[in-house]
């Protein structure tokens, strides 16, 4: 088929309901479709030129169960209006995604499961990266490109050249924290507020490992989908990821305590670096503000040291 072609498929699948993907009910967190399946054993979704190009490093160095990329075309130059420029056309996998799919396992069926997530994590964090320095997403061109998703506030953040780059963005942020609590409520507390640890490096992550971004297929076996924030990050962000909605303010959001309950043997032992440093950033996650609302040096003016040093 012709790209032509499958564009014309795409947009008859968009109008029909029936082959929608990531549809929810009242009981889901999923709002619309995210997919569509466009013939038996094909879906396509909208997605970064670098999701396919991620997707397609892990399937070449990993046994990771990952979808098979079959193309990716640009949208039209009259869908500008869409957020992402590709269709990234790929296998359909069939099974259910783990949101769905938990409620109704038994124990042992829930422990296999996260047996197998862990072992991929584990392996997905050894898969040689092109550039061991440059933290985000990556793709052919070899050049450094922004990085998305929640911790990178809604405007994303970045290219970020080099690790120490990142650090320095978050430790910036750190600042801003800081400075907006001392204007507001003269609150001094620097002790509280550790800066970026870089000391682990650089792997291979998917950073959205959310209940509807797994699947469990037939068989049993656990695949990963939606890389679209795929990239080089410290394997703490994979562990802060996985539990992001842990703690969200609308209880159907909220992760189950028994999925909560494996977060730290699928991920890793991470807790501190969620709980005691990203949680506490997370009024720096909203947006841009930090970018020219914060007074620069305002610490030094006033003779206070915002060094921490880690219990």
């Amino acid at each position: 088929l012709t790209n032509e072609e499958l564009l014309v498929m795409i947009d008859a699948a968009r109008k029909d309901s029936s082959t929608a993907l990531g549809i929810s009910d009242e009981h889901t967190v999923m709002a619309g479709a995210t997919a569509w399946r466009i013939t038996p054993d094909a879906v396509v979704k909208l997605a970064p030129a670098h999701e396919a190009y991620i997707m397609t490093h892990v399937a070449s160095y990993s046994s990771v169960r990952v979808p098979h990329v079959r193309r990716l075309i640009p949208v039209r130059p009259g869908e500008a209006f869409l957020l992402s420029k590709f269709w990234l056309v790929m296998d359909y996998v069939d099974g259910d995604v783990l949101e769905t799919a938990w409620p109704r396992m038994s124990w042992w069926r829930r422990l296999w499961t996260v047996w197998r997530l862990r072992k991929s994590l584990q392996e997905l964090h050894r898969i040689p990266l092109p550039s061991p320095d440059v933290p985000g997403p990556f793709d052919s061109t070899g050049e450094a490109l922004p990085c998305s998703g929640y911790y990178f506030t809604e405007l994303d953040a970045g290219p970020f050249e080099s690790y120490r780059a990142m650090a320095d963005w978050f430790d910036h942020l750190r600042y801003c924290v800081l400075v907006g609590m001392h204007i507001h409520s003269g609150k001094f507390e620097p002790h509280l507020y550790p800066t970026f640890d870089a000391s682990q490096p650089l792997v291979l992550c998917h950073m959205d490992l959310n209940m509807r971004n797994i699947i469990v297929d037939r068989k049993g076996e656990v695949w990963l989908v939606d890389w679209g924030m795929a990239g080089a990050f410290p394997p703490w962000f994979e562990y802060a990821n996985l539990v992001l909605f842990s703690r969200a303010a609308i209880p159907e959001r909220r992760l189950p305590k028994s999925w909560m309950f494996f977060a730290r043997f699928v991920a890793g032992d991470y807790w501190w670096y969620e709980e005691q440093y990203l949680h506490r950033l997370d009024s720096a996650f909203g947006g841009s503000w930090y970018e020219y609302v914060v007074p620069r040096g305002y610490f030094d003016r006033l003779g206070l040291s915002i060094e921490y040093r880690r219990p």
